[in-house]
C-alpha cells in the first residue's frame, strides 16, 4: 500500500483547482493523472515580510489570519504594527475597546510594538473615550514604541488629548498627530523627554506651547496648525521643515544652521482680520481625514529637484499640493455654460518652451533700471498700512525666517500678493550660498508688476540651478495691466541657473516680461518652460455674469 502523501494548504486556489504553472500528471495511461496543488508562496515568506504587509492592514484584519492555517495562527501576535483606526467607512469590532484590550493583551510578551496608529473618539464614538486612548499610547510607549500616529476629530471641541507624562522614552522617534491639542505641558515633556525623537508632523493641531526644544529632530511637518504667539522651534540638527498655513502666528525658526529642505507657504488671512480675504468662500488648503489611512503628506509641495542625494528631496511630486491650490482658487466647475465660453475657460494645457508661446513677445526690448528696491509696494493689496505691517515684528512671528532658511539647498516660499511676513522678510534678505532649487509664489511680484523682490533673491542665490515661479492672477493685478503698466527691469547674477518654469494663467501677459527679464540676464528662451490653465478674464466674466444673474432674480422675487 503505497504511503500517504501531505498535501499543503492552498490559499490561491478553490478546492479541486490547480495552479496552470504546477498541473503535472502521475504515471498511467489515458491521461488520468493525479493533479498536484499549487504551493502555497505567500506563506513561505520570512516573518518579517509577513509582518510587513499586516502593516498595511488593520488590527482586526491581521488577527483574522490566525484561520488561514498554522503557520499564520500567531503571526499576528507579533506584529511590529498596530493599527486600531476606525475609519468612517470601516466597520470596527463589536465592543471596540474590549477588542483592543485584548489584543494588546493577547500580544506575545516579549514581542515590541514597532508602530501604532490610533484614532481618538469621535461624537458617535461609544465603544472608547480618551482615557481607553491614552492607555494605549501608554501600553505602546511600554512596549518601546518607535512609531505613534495619533488622528483626532476635526471638531474643534473634540481634538483629541494627550497626557504629558506618558511620553517619557529613549525609544520614540516619529511622532505624528493630526487635529489634536498640544499643551505647553506636552511640548517641554518632548524637548527633555523624548531623546530620540527625530520626526515630528503636526497637522490641523492647536499648539498651545511656547517652545519645542530638540537636539535629535531631524525633520519637522506643520501644517494648518493654530499657534499660541510667541511659539519657536529650535532644532539644531533639523534637515527638512514645513510649515503650511500657520493661522494665528507663525512659529519662529531658531538654530537651523543644517537645514537642507524648507518649504514655507503663508497666508495673510489666517493670521489676522485686518487682511482681506483673498477669496472669501475658498478653502484653500485642503484638510487631512479623520482617518488618514494613506500615512502620506497630503500637503506636498509640487516641486522636485534633480538630485542623486534621496534625503535631499522637496517632496514627493504625486501629491499634486501646489495642482489643488491653483486649481481651487481659479477653475470652475462647469465648462461651458449657455454663454457658450468654451473649453478655454478652465482647461489645463501642457507644458510648453516659451519660444512655443511668445506670439512676438521675444523681439521686444525689456529695460533695466536702477537698483534701489521698493520693497514696501504691494502692502496696500491687503488694505493695511505697509508702514505698520513692516515695522510691526512681533504681531505675526516668522521673525528671521528667511535667515534660519538661508542653509538650505532647495526652498519653496509661497504666498499670495502682499503676503505681509515674506515682504517684511525680504528687507533683511540673507544670502542663500547653497540654494539649488528655488519655488515662489505671487508675493515676490507686486500688483503694479514689481520685480524687485524677486530679483533681490536671485541676486542672494549665486548657485542657483532652477527656478520655479507660481503667478496667480486676481481682479488687481488684471486692472494694473489695463492701465498699460511699463514694466521695469534689473541686473542679476545667476551663472548656474539652467531652467525657469513658470505656472500662470493663458491671458497673464506678465510670463513674457518675465522671459524677457531672464533672457536679459543671459538666460535662453529654451531655458524657460510655461505651464498655463484657463483664462482668468473668462472665468471673472463669467462669476460676474452669474453674481449679476443672481441680483436681477433677487430684485424680481
Amino acid at each position: 500500500m503505497p504511503p500517504k502523501v501531505a498535501k499543503r494548504w492552498v490559499p490561491v486556489n478553490r478546492p479541486g483547482e490547480a495552479s496552470s504553472s504546477s498541473r503535472g500528471h502521475s504515471g498511467g495511461g489515458g491521461g488520468g493523472g493525479r493533479v498536484n496543488p499549487a504551493a502555497d508562496r505567500l506563506s513561505a515568506l520570512p516573518d518579517a515580510l509577513l509582518h510587513h504587509v499586516m502593516s498595511f492592514m488593520k488590527a482586526w484584519d491581521a488577527a483574522r489570519t490566525c484561520v488561514l492555517s498554522r503557520r499564520w495562527r500567531d503571526l499576528w501576535a507579533s506584529a511590529p504594527c498596530v493599527d486600531v483606526r476606525v475609519g468612517r467607512y470601516r466597520d470596527p469590532p463589536q465592543d471596540f475597546a474590549k477588542f483592543v484590550y485584548r489584543l494588546l493583551l493577547a500580544r506575545e510578551a516579549l514581542a515590541p510594538i514597532d508602530t501604532l496608529r490610533l484614532r481618538s473618539p469621535g461624537e458617535d464614538d461609544e465603544d472608547f473615550d480618551n482615557s481607553d486612548v491614552k492607555m494605549w499610547i501608554r501600553h505602546a510607549i511600554r512596549r518601546n514604541a518607535r512609531v505613534i500616529q495619533l488622528t483626532g476629530h476635526p471638531n474643534p471641541n473634540l481634538l483629541a488629548e494627550l497626557d504629558p507624562m506618558d511620553f517619557v522614552s529613549r525609544h520614540l522617534k516619529i511622532l505624528k498627530l493630526n487635529y489634536t491639542e498640544v499643551s505647553d505641558s506636552f511640548t517641554r515633556q518632548l524637548s527633555s523627554r523624548c531623546p530620540c525623537l527625530e520626526e515630528l508632523e503636526l497637522k490641523n493641531c492647536l499648539v498651545e506651547g511656547r517652545e519645542f526644544t530638540s537636539v535629535s529632530l531631524k525633520r519637522l511637518t506643520m501644517v494648518k496648525c493654530t499657534f499660541a504667539n510667541f511659539f519657536s522651534v529650535d532644532a539644531p540638527n533639523l534637515v527638512f521643515v514645513q510649515c503650511i498655513a500657520p493661522e494665528s502666528w507663525v512659529p519662529v525658526f531658531k538654530n537651523f544652521g543644517v537645514l537642507v529642505t524648507g518649504s514655507v507657504m503663508l497666508d495673510d488671512s489666517l493670521l489676522s482680520k485686518e487682511f482681506k480675504k483673498y477669496q472669501e468662500d475658498a478653502d484653500e488648503y485642503p484638510r487631512t481625514s479623520d482617518d488618514d489611512d494613506d500615512n502620506n503628506i497630503a500637503f506636498a509641495p509640487k516641486y522636485v529637484p534633480d538630485s542623486d542625494d534621496s534625503g535631499d528631496e522637496i517632496l514627493s511630486d504625486d501629491s499634486g499640493f501646489l495642482d489643488d491650490f491653483y486649481d481651487e482658487h481659479y477653475l470652475a466647475d462647469d465648462v461651458k455654460d449657455n454663454y457658450d465660453y468654451g473649453s478655454d475657460i478652465n482647461s489645463d494645457s501642457d507644458t510648453y518652451e516659451y519660444s512655443e508661446i511668445a506670439n512676438g513677445y521675444e523681439d521686444k526690448q525689456f529695460g533695466n533700471r536702477a537698483n534701489r528696491l521698493d520693497r514696501t509696494r504691494g502692502n496696500k493689496d491687503h488694505g493695511c498700512s505697509a508702514k505698520h505691517i513692516i515695522n510691526d515684528y512681533k504681531k505675526f512671528g516668522g521673525q528671521n525666517v528667511l535667515n534660519s532658511l538661508s542653509n538650505v539647498r532647495y526652498l519653496e516660499l509661497l504666498g499670495h500678493s502682499g503676503e505681509v511676513i515674506m515682504r517684511r522678510e525680504s528687507l533683511n534678505c540673507p544670502t542663500f550660498s547653497n540654494l539649488k532649487t528655488l519655488a515662489l509664489g505671487e508675493w515676490c511680484i507686486s500688483t503694479a508688476v514689481d520685480f524687485d523682490i524677486l530679483l533681490l533673491l536671485l541676486r542672494h542665490s549665486p548657485i542657483l540651478e532652477k527656478l520655479y515661479l507660481q503667478l496667480e492672477m486676481n481682479c488687481d493685478i488684471q486692472k494694473a495691466l489695463r492701465r498699460g503698466i511699463e514694466p521695469k527691469g534689473g541686473s542679476f547674477a545667476c551663472k548656474h541657473l539652467s531652467m525657469v518654469k513658470i505656472r500662470c494663467t493663458k491671458d497673464d501677459p506678465r510670463v513674457h516680461m518675465l522671459a524677457q527679464l531672464f533672457r536679459s540676464n543671459g538666460l535662453p528662451l529654451e531655458k524657460i518652460y510655461v505651464r498655463r490653465s484657463g483664462s482668468f478674464y473668462l472665468r471673472n466674466l463669467k462669476l460676474e455674469r452669474s453674481i449679476t444673474l443672481d441680483e436681477l432674480r433677487e430684485y424680481e422675487s
